[in-house]
């Protein structure tokens, strides 16, 4: 890939230019490169990608028709300095949420989950907890829409009710994560008297 730099002949050139090399227009510069070569196959991973890359595309698509979503990823655009809304709104459709910290503390039977999560350079829309039963049925479950960066949260049944935790964190544009916490894997501190 090469800029073309102050040649008239070539300044805003797009498309095909004989067998080998086509001209690309990016942010307002001539890019000339060499044609890419059609891949015959595709594995299962790829066929992936350009499906997840697709539902990218109409997400972004979709919230540029509603102008606060638009609004709100002009300013991601500029912010990571992308060339426009439409490119941050893939961005946030493509990058998942992260669970940075989730960590059980059992106290006299109490059971306290702590809780991080992010996502760069987006927002998170809402972190679940879901609590579960011996006998697998939900048992409990709290959610809460800011403050992604610490949660504590100390669930009403005791230890010996539940068996996992379950902890789910959504973007706004659909992404969610999960993760299991099992609770017998969680050491009782003994009370010493």
């Amino acid at each position: 890939m090469a800029y073309v730099k102050e040649n008239d002949l070539t300044e805003g050139l797009s498309g095909k230019f004989g067998p080998k090399f086509v001209f690309k227009q990016l942010r307002g510069k001539t890019i000339v490169a060499r044609r890419s070569k059609a891949v015959k196959t595709q594995s299962a991973l790829q066929n992936d990608n350009r499906l997840r890359f697709k539902k990218a595309t109409e997400y972004a698509k979709a919230m540029m028709l509603i102008a606060e979503k638009k609004a709100y990823y002009w300013k991601k655009a500029k912010k990571q300095k992308l060339p426009n809304a439409y490119t941050a709104a893939i961005s946030d459709y493509l990058r998942k949420p992260e669970i940075i910290e989730s960590t059980i503390s059992v106290h006299n039977a109490e059971v306290t989950l702590k809780a991080r999560a992010a996502k760069r350079d987006f927002a998170i829309k809402v972190m679940k907890v879901i609590a579960v039963g011996k006998d697998g049925a939900v048992v409990e479950q709290a959610e809460i829409t800011k403050d992604f960066g610490y949660w504590r949260y100390k669930f009403k049944d005791k230890k010996e009710m539940l068996s996992k935790i379950i902890l789910i964190v959504q973007d706004h544009a659909g992404n969610i994560i999960s993760k299991d916490l099992e609770l017998d894997q969680v050491e009782v501190p003994s009370t010493m008297h």
